[in-house]
């Protein structure tokens, strides 16, 4: 749902843009040609449109291998975060990101926005994730980079089951500074389970 949301969010402010770009008499006499609006058209066949209303896509096939990288508990991905924080450690943030691969492989085909139907690719959906991943991890680093960061716990976790993975999703990461001060941190929103493995899926860009 985040990554349908993000490609409607671009595709919308693509569009007000363009309203504003045109003058205003052309704007309001313009007619945006659609396929949509050809005789004899019909919307394509979509046998797994329930996979909107699940979250998942129910036929996705089991997948080996586990996840490279990252840390063996929701908990030790936390420090690990804090550590690379605390030390102003930019390769060592995004070393704890899913890759390329594991979203392609693993996580992408049961996603109810892979289905044929919608039209988008993994591709599509990597670069606006990726991009979302590097800004978060980079605004994180700007604002806690090289200062004192102790991790105490993860809160609001929730997780939704895949047949391949887990997410936990709507975390708070909570750190603790160099006064003693407790922090909740909410730039870091989701994180991937697999095969005993943890990394970051989701950040607040």
């Amino acid at each position: 749902m985040l990554l349908l949301g993000a490609l409607a969010g671009l595709l919308a402010a693509s569009m007000v843009a363009a309203r504003e770009a045109a003058p205003p008499d052309t704007a309001a006499r313009r007619h945006v040609a659609s396929v949509k609006d050809s005789p004899g058209y019909y919307p394509p066949a979509d046998p797994e449109s329930s996979s909107e209303r699940t979250g998942r896509r129910l036929n996705a096939p089991r997948v080996g291998g586990p996840f490279k990288g990252g840390a063996r508990s929701l908990d030790d991905l936390g420090r690990s975060v804090c550590r690379a924080l605390h030390h102003g450690e930019r390769d060592s943030l995004l070393g704890l990101c899913i890759t390329d691969g594991e979203f392609r492989d693993i996580l992408w085909r049961e996603f109810p926005q892979s289905r044929p139907a919608v039209g988008l690719t993994w591709v599509d959906a990597w670069k606006i994730l990726w991009a979302r991943l590097h800004a978060g991890c980079m605004h994180a680093l700007r604002d806690n980079g090289g200062h004192y960061c102790e991790f105490v716990r993860f809160e609001g976790d929730t997780i939704a089951r895949y047949r391949n993975f887990r997410l936990h999703n709507r975390l708070v990461l909570v750190t603790r500074n160099d006064l003693g001060e407790v922090e909740r941190q909410r730039w870091l929103r989701s994180v991937a389970e697999r095969k005993g493995r943890f990394k970051i899926y989701s950040t607040d860009d």
